[in-house]
């Protein structure tokens, strides 16, 4: 293989793959990249069996061929380089040189045909979403996935298809948060994958990769399901991973179908409020308690530990319905994490009792315009 590209086109390559690469010692080869040439252009995929990218950019081909590199080793040197320069890349039995008007190394790696394959999508596309807005939704529910392998199906964010929109849900069953995006279109095929599969579970590291390769500049993210792996690709990158197999919980049985308490706070207020109520608490397990005045149009954030001492903050409330006080308790860290998902100036706080569910909904602009697309849920602490 010989071949002639950009340090600034190999590099932001070389990004997009390098925390999928494996670190199993079993298999060596998973740490490497797979440099191959296909169809005058440079092919860079990398693999850790669960997740795979394929990256491809413009390249002048002087000669065919492939070789797997090292990631980490590649990655830093290019990365390393000044941006504009031309790269010469040349592969042989024992590895891969690379030339730069400045530079030049000798990389030892390993044969090509070692390298696992990762399977490439290459028909129509099933749908496809406006990119900016399906890494903002990602954003606002990847927070709430389970970090605990005990419920495999909490791992990941479910995605539930209908006709012309999808519904994003993560929960780790202390916290929900679910937004609505529209698609920007779909193909043929998708009706007939709807019929099959209204539902899937995508592992939360292949969500983080999507996100990632989403720049400001993306327009759109296409999709595509089969034989129980689901293709994305953004700009020309595909990411490849396997759909978690499980039931996922009907959450939609445990949001309200109407909370009889709805009050509207401003987020920075409540924000500072509740990061002080949660330094005077154990963080990771403490309380931090909200107290309700409908009549006096106010909410008390209070917490207190006996060993940092105690605290309290009024703030102003806009009572949108209810006229009883209310008293609820929260672990500091998920109701923390769910207001600062939410983007509004304002946060509309949806709650019936001490010990049902509570809802976050997003408020924007003078004239309060609320956002009925993303609902975050929190499970109060029972006293």
């Amino acid at each position: 293989m010989k071949l002639i590209c950009t340090q600034e086109n190999l590099s932001r390559a070389l990004s997009y793959l390098e925390r999928v690469v494996g670190r199993q010692t079993t298999l060596p080869i998973l740490s490497n990249f797979l440099l191959e040439t296909e169809k005058g252009r440079l092919k860079i995929s990398a693999t850790n069996l669960e997740i795979g990218v394929i990256a491809y950019i413009g390249a002048k081909i002087e000669s065919e061929g492939r070789v797997a590199i090292p990631a980490k080793l590649l990655s830093n040197f290019i990365s390393q380089l000044p941006h504009g320069d031309v790269l010469q890349l040349e592969s042989d039995t024992n590895g891969l040189r690379v030339e730069s008007t400045t530079y030049k190394i000798r990389i030892k790696g390993l044969d090509g045909k070692d390298f696992p394959l990762i399977p490439q999508y290459v028909d129509e596309y099933f749908f496809s979403f406006p990119a900016q807005a399906l890494k903002n939704a990602l954003s606002r529910v990847l927070f709430c996935v389970s970090l605990n392998d005990a419920r495999l199906e909490l791992t990941g964010v479910h995605m539930f298809f209908y006709k012309d929109q999808i519904h994003l849900a993560a929960t780790d069953s202390f916290r929900l948060a679910e937004e609505i995006i529209p698609f920007t279109e779909h193909g043929r095929g998708y009706l007939s994958f709807l019929t099959e599969n209204p539902s899937l579970i995508i592992p939360r590291g292949t969500i983080q990769e999507i996100m990632k390769v989403i720049t400001p500049e993306s327009n759109e993210v296409k999709v595509a399901l089969k034989e129980n792996q689901i293709f994305f690709e953004v700009d020309g990158i595909q990411i490849i991973s396997r759909v978690i197999n499980g039931k996922y919980p009907d959450y939609k049985q445990i949001i309200p179908k109407e909370f009889s308490f709805q009050a509207v706070l401003e987020k920075e207020a409540f924000q500072r409020a509740l990061k002080i109520a949660g330094a005077f608490s154990s963080y990771a397990s403490g309380e931090i308690t909200l107290t309700f005045d409908p009549i006096e149009k106010q909410c008390a954030v209070s917490s207190a530990s006996q060993e940092v001492g105690e605290n309290k903050t009024t703030l102003p409330i806009e009572v949108v319905k209810g006229d009883s006080p209310l008293t609820i308790v929260f672990n500091p860290r998920y109701i923390l994490e769910g207001i600062s998902a939410l983007l509004g100036e304002k946060i509309l706080f949806l709650a019936n009792d001490s010990v049902t569910p509570v809802g976050l909904r997003m408020q924007y602009g003078q004239n309060g315009l609320l956002d009925e697309n993303y609902l975050s849920i929190i499970m109060p602490i029972r006293k």
